[in-house]
C-alpha cells in the first residue's frame, strides 16, 4: 500500500476536486489506514461487501457506490450509500424514483462513452430527457455523471471522450441547480480527466495495491 502516493496525490488535487478511494476487495486495515490519514471518501462496487465494511468503519466515511445494481437489491444499495455513481439503465432509475424513500438520494447519471457493448450508461440525448423530466419535488438528487473511457485507446481518443464528457455536464448544469459533480478518472487517466474538467475521480489498486483474490 502507498501511503507516499495517496499524499502526493491528495497534495495535488485542487480544493474543489474529491478523491475517492476505490477500496472493492480490499481489507479493512487498508480502509483505516487511508481513513487516518485524512480519507473519508470510500467507494466501492459489491452490496454485501460495502454493508460488511459499512458496519466495522467509521461512520463519518462516505460510501459511493460504484457497480452495477440488481433491481432486487436498489433499496440496500440506497440505505448504504452517500451517493450512488452507476444509474446506468432507465428501469433501475424508474424504480429508484418510486421508492419509498425516508431520506434524499444523490446520484450521478452513467454517460457511456464509445461503442463497447460491455460498457452500460445512457447517450447524451438520453441524460438531457432524465433531466429534463426528473420531478423538481423528488427525494432524488442528479448531482452530476459519472463516465469510464473506453478500454485500450489512445491518450488521444480518451481526451476526446472526457472533453465529450465534459460538454455533456457542462449542458446539464445549465438544466437542473442541484448537477455539479463530474465523476470522472481511474488510476490510468485521471490526469487526462482532471485536465478536461474533472471534480471526482476514482483511485483504487495504484493506493491500495493489488485486491485480493
Amino acid at each position: 500500500m502507498d501511503l507516499d502516493h495517496f499524499n502526493r496525490l491528495k497534495n495535488n488535487l485542487d480544493a474543489a476536486c474529491t478523491l475517492i478511494a476505490v477500496s472493492k476487495g480490499q481489507p479493512i486495515d487498508k480502509i483505516q489506514a487511508l481513513y487516518d490519514l485524512g480519507q473519508r471518501d470510500f467507494g466501492e462496487n459489491f452490496l454485501q461487501e460495502l454493508q460488511s465494511k459499512k458496519a466495522e468503519l467509521p461512520m463519518d466515511i462516505r460510501w459511493h457506490f460504484l457497480g452495477n445494481i440488481q433491481s432486487n437489491k436498489l433499496h440496500d444499495v440506497v440505505s448504504c450509500s452517500d451517493l450512488i455513481h452507476s444509474i446506468s439503465r432507465k428501469k433501475i432509475y424508474n424504480k429508484l424514483l418510486s421508492l419509498d424513500q425516508e431520506k434524499e438520494n444523490k446520484i450521478l447519471l452513467q454517460l457511456k462513452l464509445g461503442n463497447e457493448s460491455s460498457k452500460s450508461g445512457f447517450t447524451d440525448h438520453e441524460i438531457y430527457e432524465i433531466i429534463g423530466l426528473h420531478p423538481a419535488n423528488s427525494p432524488v438528487l442528479i448531482k452530476g455523471l459519472m463516465v469510464i473511457a473506453e478500454n485500450n485507446i489512445s491518450a488521444d481518443e480518451i481526451t476526446a471522450q472526457f472533453h465529450f464528457a465534459a460538454k455533456v455536464f457542462n449542458k446539464i448544469k445549465l438544466l437542473d441547480e442541484n448537477i455539479e459533480l463530474l465523476s470522472m478518472g481511474m488510476s490510468g487517466d485521471f490526469n487526462i480527466a482532471l485536465d478536461a474538467g474533472s471534480n471526482m475521480i476514482r483511485i483504487g489498486t495504484s493506493l491500495f495495491g493489488e485486491r485480493k483474490k
